[in-house]
Protein backbone atom coordinates (compact mmCIF):
# COMPACT_ATOMS: atom_id res chain seq x y z
CA UNK A 1 0.00 0.00 0.00
CA UNK A 2 2.95 2.34 0.72
CA UNK A 3 4.55 2.05 -2.39
CA UNK A 4 1.49 2.07 -4.49
CA UNK A 5 1.21 5.86 -2.53
CA UNK A 6 4.61 6.81 -2.82
CA UNK A 7 3.98 5.68 -6.91
CA UNK A 8 0.82 7.80 -7.39
CA UNK A 9 2.35 11.11 -5.47
CA UNK A 10 5.41 10.53 -7.38
CA UNK A 11 3.13 10.90 -10.53
CA UNK A 12 1.35 13.34 -9.74
CA UNK A 13 5.09 15.31 -8.17
CA UNK A 14 5.81 14.40 -12.35
CA UNK A 15 2.93 15.98 -14.09
CA UNK A 16 1.65 12.93 -15.45
CA UNK A 17 -1.54 13.28 -13.49
CA UNK A 18 -3.88 16.11 -11.55
CA UNK A 19 -4.93 16.59 -8.22
CA UNK A 20 -7.99 15.40 -8.61
CA UNK A 21 -6.92 12.05 -10.63
CA UNK A 22 -4.19 11.77 -7.20
CA UNK A 23 -7.35 11.80 -5.18
CA UNK A 24 -9.38 9.32 -6.91
CA UNK A 25 -6.30 6.55 -7.20
CA UNK A 26 -5.43 7.33 -3.36
CA UNK A 27 -9.47 7.34 -2.21
CA UNK A 28 -9.67 3.97 -4.85
CA UNK A 29 -6.49 2.19 -2.45
CA UNK A 30 -8.48 3.82 1.26
CA UNK A 31 -5.32 6.24 1.72
CA UNK A 32 -5.76 10.09 2.41
CA UNK A 33 -6.44 12.78 0.35
CA UNK A 34 -3.94 14.73 -1.54
CA UNK A 35 -3.46 18.01 0.46
CA UNK A 36 -5.12 21.03 -1.64
CA UNK A 37 -1.74 23.01 -1.25
CA UNK A 38 -0.29 20.53 -3.90
CA UNK A 39 -0.77 21.84 -7.49
CA UNK A 40 -0.30 19.91 -10.93
CA UNK A 41 0.70 21.29 -14.33
CA UNK A 42 -3.01 20.60 -16.26
CA UNK A 43 -6.37 19.96 -14.87
CA UNK A 44 -8.85 18.32 -15.76
CA UNK A 45 -12.75 16.78 -15.27
CA UNK A 46 -12.45 12.80 -15.32
CA UNK A 47 -14.82 10.89 -15.25
CA UNK A 48 -15.62 9.30 -11.81
CA UNK A 49 -13.85 5.88 -10.95
CA UNK A 50 -16.52 4.17 -8.62
CA UNK A 51 -17.31 1.59 -10.26
CA UNK A 52 -13.51 -0.01 -9.98
CA UNK A 53 -13.92 0.22 -6.30
CA UNK A 54 -12.59 -1.85 -4.07
CA UNK A 55 -8.80 -1.82 -6.08
CA UNK A 56 -7.55 -4.62 -3.80
CA UNK A 57 -8.94 -7.63 -4.99
CA UNK A 58 -7.09 -7.02 -8.08
CA UNK A 59 -3.65 -6.54 -6.34
CA UNK A 60 -4.12 -10.43 -5.83
CA UNK A 61 -4.70 -12.02 -9.29
CA UNK A 62 -3.23 -10.14 -12.13
CA UNK A 63 -1.93 -6.90 -10.20
CA UNK A 64 -2.68 -2.94 -11.55
CA UNK A 65 -0.69 -0.43 -11.34
CA UNK A 66 -1.80 2.72 -10.56
CA UNK A 67 -1.06 4.00 -14.32
CA UNK A 68 -2.97 1.18 -15.64
CA UNK A 69 -6.31 1.79 -13.17
CA UNK A 70 -6.24 5.57 -14.67
CA UNK A 71 -5.76 4.37 -17.98
CA UNK A 72 -8.84 2.18 -17.84
CA UNK A 73 -10.63 5.35 -16.18
CA UNK A 74 -9.92 7.75 -19.09
CA UNK A 75 -10.45 4.86 -21.99
CA UNK A 76 -13.97 4.77 -19.80
CA UNK A 77 -14.05 0.97 -19.97
CA UNK A 78 -16.65 -1.03 -19.00
CA UNK A 79 -16.97 -1.22 -14.92
CA UNK A 80 -18.82 -4.77 -15.69
CA UNK A 81 -14.95 -5.37 -17.29
CA UNK A 82 -13.58 -4.92 -14.00
CA UNK A 83 -16.20 -6.72 -12.41
CA UNK A 84 -15.40 -9.14 -13.99
CA UNK A 85 -11.67 -9.85 -14.42
CA UNK A 86 -12.34 -9.20 -10.13
CA UNK A 87 -13.68 -12.63 -10.22
CA UNK A 88 -10.52 -13.82 -11.87
CA UNK A 89 -8.66 -16.41 -8.91
CA UNK A 90 -4.89 -17.24 -10.15
CA UNK A 91 -4.54 -16.56 -13.76
CA UNK A 92 -1.68 -15.99 -16.18
CA UNK A 93 -3.26 -12.62 -17.20
CA UNK A 94 -1.44 -9.66 -16.57
CA UNK A 95 -1.99 -6.45 -15.86
CA UNK A 96 -1.14 -5.14 -19.77
CA UNK A 97 -3.04 -8.22 -20.71
CA UNK A 98 -6.15 -6.71 -18.97
CA UNK A 99 -5.16 -3.10 -20.04
CA UNK A 100 -5.46 -4.28 -23.48
CA UNK A 101 -8.59 -6.34 -23.77
CA UNK A 102 -10.53 -3.49 -21.68
CA UNK A 103 -9.80 -1.02 -24.55
CA UNK A 104 -10.03 -4.05 -27.37
CA UNK A 105 -13.23 -4.11 -25.70
CA UNK A 106 -13.54 -7.96 -25.24
CA UNK A 107 -16.65 -9.14 -23.62
CA UNK A 108 -17.02 -9.69 -20.05
CA UNK A 109 -18.81 -12.83 -20.28
CA UNK A 110 -15.16 -14.05 -21.94
CA UNK A 111 -13.82 -12.96 -18.60
CA UNK A 112 -16.38 -14.78 -16.68
CA UNK A 113 -15.52 -18.12 -18.40
CA UNK A 114 -11.88 -17.63 -18.14
CA UNK A 115 -12.01 -17.56 -14.45
CA UNK A 116 -14.21 -20.65 -14.60
CA UNK A 117 -11.32 -22.88 -16.45
CA UNK A 118 -8.88 -24.83 -14.41
CA UNK A 119 -5.37 -26.40 -15.55
CA UNK A 120 -5.63 -25.52 -19.05
CA UNK A 121 -2.34 -24.89 -21.32
CA UNK A 122 -3.02 -21.52 -22.05
CA UNK A 123 -0.85 -18.44 -21.84
CA UNK A 124 -2.11 -15.22 -21.02
CA UNK A 125 -1.01 -13.78 -24.87
CA UNK A 126 -3.59 -16.95 -26.06
CA UNK A 127 -5.97 -15.92 -23.80
CA UNK A 128 -5.72 -12.22 -24.88
CA UNK A 129 -5.92 -13.50 -28.19
CA UNK A 130 -9.37 -15.64 -28.20
CA UNK A 131 -11.08 -12.40 -26.32
CA UNK A 132 -9.83 -9.89 -28.98
CA UNK A 133 -10.82 -12.04 -31.48
CA UNK A 134 -14.21 -12.82 -30.08
CA UNK A 135 -14.42 -16.32 -28.91
CA UNK A 136 -17.65 -17.18 -27.99
CA UNK A 137 -17.64 -17.80 -23.80
CA UNK A 138 -19.64 -20.95 -24.53
CA UNK A 139 -16.59 -22.21 -26.05
CA UNK A 140 -14.72 -21.83 -23.06
CA UNK A 141 -17.68 -23.28 -20.69
CA UNK A 142 -17.55 -26.70 -22.57
CA UNK A 143 -13.66 -26.79 -21.94
CA UNK A 144 -14.73 -27.13 -18.40
CA UNK A 145 -13.75 -30.63 -16.78
CA UNK A 146 -13.11 -31.71 -19.89
CA UNK A 147 -10.49 -35.07 -20.78
CA UNK A 148 -8.74 -33.96 -24.10
CA UNK A 149 -4.76 -33.73 -22.39
CA UNK A 150 -3.66 -33.94 -26.27
CA UNK A 151 -4.94 -30.50 -26.52
CA UNK A 152 -2.58 -27.60 -26.21
CA UNK A 153 -3.09 -23.70 -25.79
CA UNK A 154 -2.60 -23.59 -29.91
CA UNK A 155 -5.47 -26.23 -30.77
CA UNK A 156 -7.31 -24.31 -27.94
CA UNK A 157 -6.88 -20.77 -29.35
CA UNK A 158 -7.38 -22.15 -33.71
CA UNK A 159 -10.70 -23.59 -32.43
CA UNK A 160 -11.89 -20.96 -30.56
CA UNK A 161 -10.89 -18.17 -33.36
CA UNK A 162 -12.45 -20.61 -35.90
CA UNK A 163 -15.96 -20.71 -33.92
CA UNK A 164 -15.90 -24.43 -33.55
CA UNK A 165 -18.87 -26.01 -31.46
CA UNK A 166 -18.99 -26.42 -28.25
CA UNK A 167 -21.64 -29.29 -28.81
CA UNK A 168 -18.41 -31.14 -30.48
CA UNK A 169 -16.11 -30.41 -27.33
CA UNK A 170 -18.56 -31.70 -24.79
CA UNK A 171 -19.16 -34.76 -27.54
CA UNK A 172 -15.18 -35.51 -27.49
CA UNK A 173 -15.03 -35.50 -23.83
CA UNK A 174 -13.75 -39.00 -22.47
CA UNK A 175 -13.23 -40.70 -25.94
CA UNK A 176 -10.00 -42.66 -25.60
CA UNK A 177 -9.13 -44.05 -28.63
CA UNK A 178 -5.66 -45.20 -29.73
CA UNK A 179 -3.57 -42.63 -32.23
CA UNK A 180 -6.24 -39.34 -31.81
CA UNK A 181 -4.01 -36.65 -31.32
CA UNK A 182 -4.96 -32.74 -30.88
CA UNK A 183 -4.68 -31.93 -34.73
CA UNK A 184 -7.04 -34.85 -35.30
CA UNK A 185 -9.42 -32.90 -32.71
CA UNK A 186 -8.85 -29.63 -34.51
CA UNK A 187 -9.34 -30.68 -37.63
CA UNK A 188 -12.29 -32.69 -36.92
CA UNK A 189 -13.69 -29.60 -35.13
CA UNK A 190 -12.73 -26.72 -38.07
CA UNK A 191 -14.55 -29.67 -40.64
CA UNK A 192 -17.73 -29.36 -38.42
CA UNK A 193 -17.58 -32.99 -37.72
CA UNK A 194 -21.47 -33.93 -36.13
CA UNK A 195 -21.25 -34.55 -32.57
CA UNK A 196 -23.75 -37.14 -32.95
CA UNK A 197 -21.21 -38.91 -34.81
CA UNK A 198 -18.59 -38.80 -31.93
CA UNK A 199 -21.62 -40.22 -29.61
CA UNK A 200 -22.81 -43.19 -31.40
CA UNK A 201 -18.77 -43.77 -31.96
CA UNK A 202 -18.77 -43.50 -28.14
CA UNK A 203 -21.43 -46.16 -27.69
CA UNK A 204 -20.09 -48.93 -29.84
CA UNK A 205 -18.20 -51.59 -28.83
CA UNK A 206 -15.81 -51.38 -32.21
CA UNK A 207 -14.83 -47.47 -31.71
CA UNK A 208 -11.11 -49.17 -30.68
CA UNK A 209 -10.52 -50.83 -33.88
CA UNK A 210 -9.92 -47.67 -35.36
CA UNK A 211 -6.82 -45.08 -35.07
CA UNK A 212 -6.66 -41.92 -35.03
CA UNK A 213 -5.97 -41.27 -38.80
CA UNK A 214 -9.28 -43.51 -39.58
CA UNK A 215 -11.88 -42.24 -36.92
CA UNK A 216 -11.11 -38.93 -38.25
CA UNK A 217 -11.75 -39.51 -41.69
CA UNK A 218 -14.83 -41.28 -41.09
CA UNK A 219 -16.22 -38.42 -39.05
CA UNK A 220 -15.32 -35.69 -41.81
CA UNK A 221 -16.85 -37.65 -44.69
CA UNK A 222 -19.88 -39.05 -42.52
CA UNK A 223 -20.00 -42.79 -42.85
CA UNK A 224 -23.41 -44.43 -43.51
CA UNK A 225 -23.86 -45.98 -39.79
CA UNK A 226 -25.37 -49.70 -41.21
CA UNK A 227 -22.85 -49.72 -43.47
CA UNK A 228 -20.13 -49.16 -40.62
CA UNK A 229 -21.48 -51.80 -38.43
CA UNK A 230 -21.70 -54.66 -41.24
CA UNK A 231 -18.25 -53.28 -42.51
CA UNK A 232 -16.28 -52.36 -38.97
CA UNK A 233 -15.20 -55.79 -38.54
CA UNK A 234 -13.45 -56.74 -41.35
CA UNK A 235 -10.69 -54.02 -40.54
Amino acid sequence: MKEERAQILEMLQNGKITVDEADLLLDALGETAVPTTQSSPSAKNITPLDPLKPVKPLHASPKLTAEQILQLNREGVDPAFIRAVRQLPHTVLTGDHIVTMAIEGVDPEFITAVAQLENLPLTGDQMMQMGIEGVDPEFLQALRGMELPELTGDHIVTMGIEGVDPDFLRALSGLHLPGLTGDHIVQMGVEGVNEEFIQKMKETDFIQELDGDAFVQMAIEGMDDELLKETIHLL
